[in-house]
């Protein structure tokens, strides 16, 4: 064999050698492991709520019932129901007889207020004077006051401005049943029943219409008496419209009545007023409400999946850091609908593990 043959093999199985020890030794070292990032969700900053569920129903609050203003007739209707009204929109009309009743009725009435009215100024022209007479009893001078002939005690004074506030008041009554010759709406809005005939008598307050003010309305909603003692006026509320599910309304609570309502479970009637009513909805109708009973606005929260926390505000949770998970202890706040509130023991940004 020549000397660089030799000398190139000799390389060879020098590397051979090198490489299958190289190999051997790296297969008895134990690799150790990458450690495996968790699942983990970001500290943050957002708002806190914690709200009631309040199913209920839309109430109107503005009907108004217009009646016959004294017996008579009436000669015409001009309205159906389910129509739009105007205010002092006329509705119908009493017929000529009824008119010239209620015309004859204001004149009595206005005499007799003029005579009543006359009466009690003639009173005020007279003055209560005092003669003091000297009579003799056993020898002894006694004084005697005696009210001067001719001159009102305090019982006719109050029995006249008696008389007068009654004439009055029927004076009053009698203007008005005339004005209701035409029988007006008393605002804008929608006739929703109507009892009156034309043509037909109809004795005095007997009903003839309602009308009401479709935009009037407000939430009576039921709460449980686990969350009744969480209610107090002035909380908000968002108020969501099966009839209308692609809107919301904003409103207050505006009373609590704490009185049980009869049924299966115990339940209570509050009631929300609405900043602003959408069109679209009526009397009846069925909503759900949310009203919030605590907030924070732009505190350190996490979701509550991820905060497992008993009736103590205190809590340990694990926190990535970039290299292995470390414990905390933590203070959480308020306990929202979806969110927790963080007091301290986290940052924001803070990985913390989900678990």
């Amino acid at each position: 064999m020549k000397p660089t043959t030799i000398v190139i093999v000799s390389i060879v199985a020098i590397l051979v050698i090198g490489l299958a020890g190289y190999y051997g030794y790296s297969s008895s070292v134990q690799q150790q492991p990458t450690p495996a990032v968790p699942q983990t969700a970001a500290v943050s900053r957002c708002d806190v709520s914690q709200t009631v569920e309040a199913p209920g129903t839309l109430n109107n609050t503005s009907e108004t019932e217009i009646l016959m203003p004294a017996d008579g007739t009436l000669a015409e209707v001009l309205v159906q129901a389910g129509d739009n009204v105007s205010a002092g929109q006329v509705l119908a009309r009493l017929d000529d007889k009824s008119k010239a009743e209620a015309e004859i009725a204001l004149k009595d009435a206005q005499d007799a207020y003029k005579k009543a009215y006359n009466y009690r100024v003639s009173l005020n022209g007279l003055q209560w004077n005092e003669n003091v007479i000297i009579q003799y009893d056993n020898g002894r001078q006694v004084p005697v006051i005696k009210w001067q002939k001719g001159y009102p005690d305090a019982q006719t004074i109050q029995d006249a401005d008696n008389d007068l506030a009654l004439k009055k008041a029927q004076l009053e009554e009698a203007q008005s049943v005339l004005d209701q010759v035409e029988l007006k709406s008393p605002f804008a809005g929608v006739v929703v029943e109507v009892d009156g005939v034309a043509g037909q008598p109809y004795l005095a307050d007997t009903l003839l219409f309602k009308v009401i003010d479709p935009q009037a309305l407000e939430v009576q909603a039921n709460v449980t008496q686990e969350d009744y003692p969480l209610l107090k006026a002035g909380q908000s509320a968002v108020v969501y419209f099966d009839a209308r599910p692609d809107v919301t309304a904003q409103g207050k609570v505006d009373r609590i009545v704490p009185k049980l309502v009869a049924g299966d479970s115990p339940t209570y009637d509050i009631f929300i007023a609405l900043d602003d009513v959408p069109t679209g909805l009526a009397d009846g109708m069925t909503v759900d409400t949310n009203i919030t009973i605590a907030s924070r606005q732009g505190v350190l929260c996490l979701p509550r999946s991820v905060v497992h926390a008993s009736s103590s505000d205190q809590v340990v949770l694990q926190v990535w850091n970039g290299v292995g998970i470390e414990d905390r202890q933590v203070t959480i706040g308020l306990r929202g609908d979806s969110d927790i509130e963080i007091v301290s023991g986290l940052q924001e940004g803070d990985q913390v593990v989900v678990r």
